[in-house]
């Protein structure tokens, strides 16, 4: 199965929840190809940030991450690439092949869902091409419900199957947060479908347990299939 990890932002803890889901998902005796499909703001010389997180952190045998096109500076992918290096194809045949090799395929996003990737495509259509449900990570702090809102509300209109919602960055004291974090939960709620489930992630600072993310790999496990016919709000051709 594949699953693409996207934010409401970029530094939203898209990285964290992966590393969060490969861990469940090792645990559960499956095997994991992590896939950065674009990293941008990794140093010369250095290898790309991201999967070297991930890999470092669980240090699994069954563990293995990938970074197709890496860049050095910290800008939107197709600022990043001015020569056109980046090429979708070489994208799909990545996840493809993976599929094949492993259990779980966690794909990571660079940003959000409206970042540029190439002249004509942006990071919502990569999703679409690839034909992968979406695990949405956004903030627990004031304004995360709008951006979280306008995040679902694309995916929808692009009939992209949304696995689930992970707030991450949860205070383990909820009580003494503020009020913007204390109400988000509750005040989300109704504004969400019923079909899909909110979760919260610990602060990056504390240590992660077998706990997070209940009920996750349960909904790994289900059938998503993403609706064949379709209607674009520009043209992508390139992109299908």
């Amino acid at each position: 199965m594949k699953v693409f990890v996207t934010g409401t932002d970029t530094g939203i803890g898209k990285t964290w929840v992966s590393m969060l889901l490969a861990q469940r998902a090792l645990s559960a005796g499956q095997s994991v190809i992590y896939y950065k499909p674009v990293q941008t703001g990794t140093p010369a010389g250095q290898p790309p940030e991201d999967p070297s997180f991930v890999a470092c952190v669980l240090q699994n045998p069954k563990l293995v991450t990938e970074c197709r096109y890496c860049f050095e500076p910290p800008v939107a992918p197709l600022v990043a690439d001015p020569t056109g290096i980046i090429q979708l194809d070489r994208i799909r045949e990545d996840v493809a092949q993976y599929e094949a090799q492993s259990d779980l395929v966690l794909i990571e996003g660079a940003g959000g869902l409206m970042v540029p990737v190439t002249p004509s495509t942006l990071m919502i259509d990569v999703i679409r091409m690839l034909e992968a449900p979406v695990i949405l990570v956004s903030h627990c702090r004031l304004g995360s419900i709008n951006q979280t809102l306008l995040s679902l509300e694309a995916l929808q209109k692009r009939n992209i199957p949304v696995i689930g919602i992970v707030l991450n960055f949860y205070p383990a004291d909820l009580a003494s947060a503020d009020e913007a974090v204390r109400t988000i939960i509750p005040t989300l709620r109704p504004f969400v479908p019923e079909t899909i489930p909110i979760w919260t992630s610990p602060e990056a600072s504390q240590p992660f347990q077998s706990t997070d993310l209940p009920g996750l790999m349960e909904a790994l496990t289900l059938p998503w299939p993403l609706p064949k016919s379709y209607s674009w709000p520009r043209p992508v051709a390139s992109v299908l």
